[in-house]
């Protein structure tokens, strides 16, 4: 097993430890998917049942490299949807949770 393999899996069983679930992305075959609930004021109106929104996180391995997503999908009050993706993120799980207070305020400021 590789370094890069080890330092993915590590990051996944991280996250998975921090209580986020892992599902598949269709549309991120390449990935292994974690997705964890956030609380908002503003709700996603195609969830407005839940709290908060919901969080994903994409864990990859490319070219001997790890490399990790961060992304926030959730519909506004008109029945428009918004994505707000980052990505080249820093190589840890740790690194990527501390940008998840960043996205929620610009979920804030767009609903």
């Amino acid at each position: 097993m590789t370094n890069t393999t080890n330092d993915a899996q590590s990051a996944c069983n991280g996250l998975l430890a921090d209580g986020w679930r892992e599902y598949p992305d269709q549309f991120k075959n390449y990935a292994r998917c974690f997705l964890k609930r956030f609380y908002t004021p503003t709700r996603c109106s195609g969830n407005d049942d839940k709290p908060g929104v919901q969080i994903q996180i994409a864990v990859s391995e490319f070219n001997g490299s790890v490399s990790m997503e961060l992304e926030l999908c959730a519909g506004l009050k008109d029945e428009t949807w918004v994505k707000i993706q980052n990505y080249a993120l820093p190589k840890t799980a740790k690194e990527v949770i501390s940008l998840i207070p960043r996205l929620l305020v610009m979920w804030e400021s767009i609903s």
